[in-house]
């Protein structure tokens, strides 16, 4: 296990070893300084003892004041200390974390863990109704394991929020707990239990949480491996309008490629209004699209609309 995680951070300070380094990050999360300062800190936490303190002492710093919204920087704090049988501080990092981001599945998860490792199952119940579902997913699945008898209400209260599937009847942890209910607990848990977990569908949504073009782009058709042109509607302005620039390029419709790249360009220029992160990314977009349009043979029909961007 700890072989994994050093070998997991290793890598992370290598991806980034020749930035210069900073001694505090910046707001934003995907800044050359937010970098440098990760990858000076997991350098100090591998080089040695008297660095690797230091080192923890500027994460938890770090963490508490000056945190980018995406909550990483608390998270790795919290998966060092996890690392390192220290559970009360994981547990503790990974709250702060969740504050930052609190819809990161991942953080949650390690947020439940270090909270069964550190004896919190208790204060994690009581922080918050999701906290709530947390704990009692642990307690639930402890139970399990022992074989001890469960409370309906808990087997509910999972089922309500979509953690109990009809799947965990044959198979997973929750199985032989299932298979002790009488008929009539069965009755009355059987229709609240949601169908199987697409996990391939679920495993699109964390990829998309986590990647930040989702901020002004959707994302969707590139972790599904689809085309823009494919199923549903983008569900980002941006996407639906170069979807339309897209289609006239192959159908030779000028005014349909007039009407989307006017609205693709009014799009990232409200972007670009809404933070750094945001303006970053819109104008990475806008500097492709152009190129597209200016050397792609896909859209030689529309190259006299670069000049619009």
């Amino acid at each position: 296990m700890k072989l994994r995680f050093g070998l997991f951070f290793l890598f992370f300070g290598c991806l980034f070893f020749c930035a210069q380094p900073s001694k505090n990050p910046t707001n934003d999360p995907y800044s050359l300084e937010t970098l440098s300062f990760l990858e000076e800190v997991l350098l100090d936490v591998w080089e040695s003892t008297e660095s690797r303190e230091s080192a923890f002492s500027r994460l938890r710093y770090v963490c508490r004041t000056r945190d980018t919204d995406d909550g990483f920087i608390c998270y790795t704090w919290g998966l060092l200390e996890f690392n390192r049988e220290n559970y009360s501080e994981s547990y503790t990092a990974f709250q702060k974390a969740l504050q930052k981001n609190p819809n990161d599945s991942l953080y949650k998860n390690m947020l439940r863990l270090s909270a069964e490792r550190s004896n919190n199952i208790s204060d994690l119940k009581k922080s918050s109704k999701e906290g709530e579902v947390m704990a009692t997913f642990s307690k639930v699945m402890e139970s399990c394991r022992k074989k001890e008898t469960l409370e309906l209400s808990s087997l509910i209260l999972l089922a309500d929020v979509g953690l109990l599937t009809k799947d965990h009847w044959k198979k997973g942890v929750f199985s032989s707990c299932l298979a002790s209910l009488t008929p009539v607990e069965r009755s009355v848990l059987e229709p609240k239990m949601v169908n199987p977990i697409v996990y391939k569908d679920r495993l699109v949504k964390d990829q998309m949480r986590s990647d930040p073009f989702s901020k002004v782009w959707d994302t969707s058709y590139f972790h599904k491996g689809e085309s823009t042109k494919e199923k549903e509607p983008a569900k980002s302005t941006i996407t639906e309008a170069w979807q339309k620039v897209k289609l006239a390029a192959e159908t030779g419709n000028e005014s349909l490629g007039r009407e989307g790249i006017l609205t693709f360009s009014r799009e990232i220029a409200l972007v670009k209004k809404k933070g750094k992160t945001e303006a970053t990314l819109a104008l990475a977009l806008e500097r492709s699209a152009k190129l597209l349009l200016e050397q792609d043979p896909g859209y030689s029909r529309l190259r006299y609309l670069a000049k619009e961007l």
